[in-house]
């Protein structure tokens, strides 16, 4: 594998071993260099973005001690067998590749992050209750319908966001998630949203509903409505408090207004 010649490939894997980094940013590669298996499990973080990779090496396996896999626009349609073998990975970036399932990523339990916007997500695994330590999970511009119920056991979870997507029912599973602070649906098919969500995450803040056909009315008047526009409007005012700049048009609802027609 790989375009270089062998003790350029040699000199890059001690650098690695030494830095813990395998930084191959912006280097057209269609594939990871063979090189990669000798730095072992002294990987802490390897980054491969904006280059054409198709697919991942078996050698991928061998980094036992990544924490951080960096991948964002490549060509990735598929995540290999051997990303289970990365059991100490926290952070995962897939955006702009073309993978139409997330395969192994429930198998990996240290977890924090993992963002794979715009791919082709048509369901996100039903396994994904069992990463206990997520804390971040950002699939915006997919092809979902729904989100999973075994979202709500990400007991961890802090912010998602599932902005434009297809979805239109939102589970009342997600009301488990007592940590959430942000919830971003903007751009989907919500119509309306479960009480046991707003009752349910004591901690959520900001709850993004623009270009849904929910309107402001129909959230108010949704129980448990007041107690997440009591925070919002809290964090807003320690903002103006800290000094930071507000847009011109005042505090986000959250929720477009609909202008009454004449």
């Amino acid at each position: 594998m790989g375009c270089f010649p062998s003790k350029a490939h040699e000199r890059s894997a001690a650098t690695w071993k030494a830095t813990g980094t395998i930084s191959l940013r912006d280097a057209k590669l269609k594939e990871l260099p063979a090189s990669i298996e000798g730095v072992g499990k002294a990987a802490l973080v390897l980054d491969a973005s904006n280059n054409r990779l198709a697919a991942l090496p078996p050698a991928l396996a061998s980094l036992t001690g990544l924490a951080r896999l960096i991948l964002p626009h490549n060509a990735l349609r598929a995540l290999p067998p051997q990303l289970t073998a990365l059991s100490n990975l926290k952070v995962l970036v897939l955006d702009y590749n073309k993978l139409s399932a997330l395969e192994g990523v429930c198998a990996l339990p240290r977890l924090e992050k993992v963002s794979a916007t715009h791919n082709a997500l048509a369901a996100l695994p039903a396994g994904v209750g069992r990463l206990k330590r997520l804390r971040e999970l950002n699939v915006a511009s997919n092809q979902l319908t729904a989100l999973p119920d075994g979202l709500g056991a990400c007991e961890s979870l802090e912010l998602v966001d599932a902005a434009d997507n297809r979805i239109s029912v939102l589970p009342e599973a997600l009301g488990s998630l007592r940590r959430l602070k942000v919830l971003a649906l903007d751009q989907n098919s919500i119509a309306t949203v479960p009480p046991a969500l707003l009752l349910g995450c004591e901690r959520l803040q900001t709850l993004s509903l623009h270009e849904n056909p929910i309107t402001i009315e129909a959230l108010a008047q949704t129980k448990g409505y007041e107690c997440v526009e009591a925070r919002r409007r809290m964090k807003h005012d320690k903002q103006i408090a800290a000094g930071v700049l507000m847009p011109s048009a005042g505090m986000d609802e959250g929720v477009d207004r609909r202008v009454a027609a004449r």
